[in-house]
């Protein structure tokens, strides 16, 4: 399958998708994120049932994003493992809130696989909400989106 690729887009959110859009590296960074930061190439294939050829392209392009690299297990050992680097965890907000939208909205949210809980009280996480500088919660009615560059603009008004 050839993949779309929006590098060519002068848009964060398309830049974005480029790195993590698609539905396989989303899991491979859940299964990271819940392991700590890092696995083996087998412990992902074996957790996610996903194909090594699918699962080589999508670390491969994890690795060049910078959001995953890749560390031997033990100095000198030939095994590798692969390691969420800042770039990756920095995704961890995108990840609860994804998860938080998914629980919210599947026919029964009662049966959601995972919790994620601050470390030091055990408390489930509040729904991830967007907020002023003043802190207000804002909803979809209270933000505008403005587009800063002139391509976007006639874009949006054509």
């Amino acid at each position: 399958m050839v993949k779309c690729s929006f590098a060519h887009m002068d848009c964060s959110v398309a830049r974005a998708l480029d790195s993590i859009g698609e539905w396989w590296t989303m899991l491979i960074l859940r299964d990271l994120m819940v392991f700590g930061g890092h696995r083996r190439f087998e412990q992902l294939r074996d957790g996610l049932g996903i194909s090594r050829n699918i699962l080589t392209e999508r670390l491969r392009g994890l690795v060049d994003s910078g959001i995953v690299i890749k560390v031997p297990i033990a100095e000198g050992a030939r095994r590798q493992e692969y390691r969420l680097t800042e770039k990756g965890w920095d995704l961890m907000p995108i990840m609860v809130a994804l998860s938080q939208w998914g629980d919210k909205w599947r026919p029964d949210p009662q049966n959601a696989d995972l919790r994620f809980q601050d470390q030091r009280n055990h408390e489930t996480i509040p729904p991830v909400a967007v907020m002023s500088t003043d802190g207000r919660l804002l909803t979809a009615a209270d933000i505008e989106i403005v587009p800063l560059k002139e391509e976007m603009q006639r874009f949006l008004t054509s």
